[in-house]
C-alpha cells in the first residue's frame, strides 16, 4: 500500500487525472468523459391495490459522462398478485422514470430463472452471468 494514499471525493481540478486513468477503460474517448460531474438518483416505485401496497420496484439512475444508465435493483410483486400485470407497470414506470434521465440502456439481474423469463417477455436480453439489459431503439 502507497504511504501517502488518501482516498477523497472528486473535485473539477481532478478532470484531467480521471481523463488520464479513464483511458485504460475507454481508450477510445476517455478525453471526452465529463467527471467529475456525476449524476446519481434513485427512485422507489410501488403499486396499490384498494391502499394495500402489493409491488414495488427500486430503480437507479447512473451517469457519470459517457453513457448513462439505470439499474433495477428490486422489483417484487406479492405472491398474491402476480399475473395481474402489476411487475410488468412497475418495470414500465422505471423504464419511463430513467428514460426521462437520458439512461438508454437499463440493467437487471436475475438470478431466478422465473425472473430472467418475466424480463425477457419485456424486451431485456441476457449478456454475461445473471445480468440482462433493455435498450431503447
Amino acid at each position: 500500500m502507497p504511504t501517502h494514499l488518501a482516498i477523497r471525493p472528486a473535485t473539477t481540478t481532478d478532470r484531467a487525472g480521471i481523463q488520464r486513468v479513464l483511458a485504460a477503460l475507454h481508450p477510445d474517448g476517455a478525453d471526452s468523459v465529463t467527471l467529475p460531474a456525476v449524476r446519481q438518483q434513485a427512485e422507489t416505485f410501488i403499486a396499490t391495490n384498494d391502499g394495500a401496497v402489493v409491488g414495488m420496484a427500486v430503480a437507479t439512475f447512473t451517469d457519470y459522462g459517457r453513457e448513462p444508465y439505470g439499474t433495477i435493483e428490486e422489483l417484487v410483486v406479492d405472491a398474491t398478485s402476480r399475473g395481474l400485470g402489476i411487475g410488468t407497470s412497475l418495470l414500465d414506470q422505471c423504464r419511463r422514470w430513467l428514460g426521462g434521465l437520458g439512461a438508454g440502456v437499463v440493467f437487471v439481474s436475475a438470478i431466478d430463472e422465473d425472473a430472467a423469463r418475466f424480463y425477457e417477455s419485456a424486451g431485456f436480453e441476457r449478456c454475461t452471468g445473471p445480468w440482462l439489459f433493455w435498450a431503447s431503439r
